[in-house]
C-alpha cells in the first residue's frame, strides 16, 4: 500500500496520525495550503522587495517557512499580489517600478519568476481578476505622460490572460479604450474589485458558461481625490464580459483634464474595496472615518447604500475580505492592531459583530496592512504586519466567525510585509461557495 494510502487511513485515530505525520511521503496530505505574503522592504544588497512562502499546516493553521521563501519580487515596493483562480500562478504588483511580475506555482508551493510587465501608468496599488480568470484589472495612480502640472488622472489596465500547458499565466496585450490602452479613473486610485460573473436568471450561477446578454459582471474602483472635498470616490463600471472592458454606469463620471471624477459616497479615505462572492454587496472601508460603507447591487450593478450603515470599526481600517462562503467579513485596523470580525446578513448586506467575540476584534501584530482567508478550509486567516515584520495567524469558527490565534503565531517574515494571498495544495477543495 502506497503511504499517501496508509496516511489517510491512519487519519482515523490520533495515535495512527501521529505515526503518519511522521513519514516523509504523507507531508503534502497535511500541508493545506500556501501562504504568499510581500515584503516592501529589500535586503542592504536588493532593493527590491521580497517573497516569503509558507506552508500551511492542516490541522492548526500555523506556517511553515518554505526553503525557497526569501526570493525577489522582481521590483521595488511591492503592494499587492493575486492568484489566478486555477491556483497555478501569483501575480505580483510593484508600486516603484510600475511592473507586474508573474510566479508560476510549483507542486511543492514554490514561486518561479516567469514574466515581467510594464504598466502604462505610473505606480500601480492594487489588482484584482475577474472570476472567469480571463482577465487581470490593474490600478495606477498617474496616467501615462502625465506632467506635475497635469498628473492624474489615475487608471486601470486591463490584461488577457492565456495559459500555457502548465497552467502559467502569461499577460496579453492590454484592452484597447479607444486611442488609449487603458481606462481613466480617479486621482489617487487605492482599490479596486471585480464581481464574479453571475448567471442573470438565477441568484447562485456563479462562473459558469457565460456570455454578454447571459450574465453580468460589474468593476468598482475606490480612490482619494485630493481636488475634490467631496467623498464621492466609489466608481462603478459595468464589465463586457467577452472583451474586458469596462463603462461607467449610474453616478460615475468620468472627470477629463484636471476635473475630478465622481461617483458614489467613499468616506473621508477610502482604503479598500471588496465584492461578496454572489456579486450582490459591496463593501469600502474608510480609514480616516473609521468606517465601512455598505451597498446592496441593484439592478444593472448601480450601487445603493445599506441603510443600517456606515458601520463602525476600530482606528484606521486599512484592508478587508470575506470568507469564501460569502458569511463573514474582516477588517484589518492599522492603528488598533486588531482584526475585527462581521457577520452579513444574507437578506440585506447588513453587518453586525460576530456572536461570542469581545468586540468582535482580536489583536495582531503591530500595523496589518492586509487580511486574507485561505480558500482549501476556509478557516484560516492571515495578516500581513508592516510595523513588526511579522505574520499573524487566525481561525475563524465556521458557524459564527468568531476569531481565535492559532498556534505559534505571530510568524517571521521579511521586514515590512505588505499584503497575502493564498491557494489550496493540490486536491484540497476550492469550491466552498455554495
Amino acid at each position: 500500500m502506497k503511504f499517501n494510502q496508509i496516511c489517510r487511513i491512519g487519519a482515523a485515530s490520533v495515535l495512527s496520525l501521529a505515526a503518519c505525520l511522521g513519514l516523509t511521503a504523507c507531508s503534502r496530505d497535511y500541508t493545506v495550503g500556501f501562504l504568499y505574503v510581500t515584503s516592501s522592504r529589500g535586503s542592504t544588497s536588493s532593493a527590491n522587495g521580497v517573497l516569503n512562502e509558507y506552508g500551511i499546516d492542516y490541522q492548526t493553521g500555523s506556517l511553515i517557512r518554505l526553503a525557497s521563501s526569501g526570493q525577489d519580487t522582481g521590483g521595488r515596493n511591492p503592494v499587492a499580489l493575486t492568484i489566478t483562480s486555477n491556483q497555478k500562478s501569483v501575480i505580483v504588483v510593484n508600486r516603484d517600478d510600475s511592473n507586474l511580475v508573474v510566479f508560476a506555482i510549483g507542486t511543492d508551493g514554490k514561486l518561479y519568476a516567469k514574466t515581467t510587465t510594464t504598466v502604462a501608468g505610473s505606480f500601480p496599488t492594487a489588482v484584482a481578476l475577474s472570476g472567469d480568470n480571463k482577465f487581470l484589472y490593474v490600478a495606477f495612480t498617474y496616467k501615462p505622460g502625465f506632467t506635475t502640472a497635469n498628473p492624474g488622472p489615475g487608471g486601470v489596465e486591463v490584461f488577457p490572460l492565456t495559459f500555457d500547458s502548465e497552467g502559467t499565466a502569461a499577460l496579453g496585450t492590454p484592452v484597447a479604450n479607444g486611442a488609449l490602452n487603458y481606462f481613466p479613473l480617479g486621482y489617487a486610485p487605492t482599490g479596486i474589485a471585480v464581481s464574479n460573473n453571475v448567471n442573470n436568471t438565477t441568484t447562485t450561477g456563479v462562473n459558469g458558461t457565460c456570455s454578454d446578454t447571459t450574465c453580468s459582471s460589474y468593476v468598482y474602483a475606490i480612490g482619494q481625490d485630493p481636488n475634490t472635498a467631496i467623498t464621492n470616490n466609489l466608481l462603478a463600471f459595468k464589465r463586457t464580459i467577452s472583451t474586458g472592458a469596462i463603462a461607467p454606469i449610474g453616478n460615475t463620471v468620468i472627470g477629463t483634464g484636471t476635473a475630478s471624477s465622481t461617483g458614489y459616497n467613499s468616506g473621508i479615505q477610502a482604503s479598500s474595496i471588496t465584492i461578496a462572492p454572489l456579486g450582490n454587496y459591496v463593501y469600502v472601508t474608510d480609514r480616516s472615518g473609521n468606517q465601512i460603507i455598505a451597498y446592496s447591487m441593484a439592478s444593472g450593478g448601480i450601487p445603493t447604500a445599506i441603510t443600517t450603515g456606515p458601520f463602525a470599526t476600530q482606528s484606521q481600517p486599512t484592508a478587508v475580505t470575506i470568507d469564501p462562503r460569502g458569511k463573514f467579513l474582516y477588517v484589518a485596523n492599522y492603528n488598533s492592531n486588531t482584526v475585527q470580525s462581521f457577520a452579513i446578513a444574507q437578506s440585506t448586506g447588513a453587518l453586525s459583530a460576530t456572536a461570542g467575540s469581545s468586540g468582535a476584534s482580536i489583536a495582531t501584530g503591530t500595523g496589518p496592512t492586509c487580511v486574507t482567508v485561505e480558500n482549501a478550509l476556509g478557516i484560516y486567516v492571515y495578516t500581513s504586519n508592516f510595523l513588526d515584520s511579522t505574520v499573524t495567524g487566525l481561525q475563524l469558527d465556521s458557524a459564527t466567525g468568531q476569531l481565535v490565534k492559532v498556534r505559534n503565531t505571530p510568524f517571521p517574515a521579511s521586514a515590512g510585509p505588505s499584503c497575502a494571498a493564498a491557494i489550496a495544495n493540490g486536491s484540497h477543495s476550492t469550491q466552498l461557495i455554495q
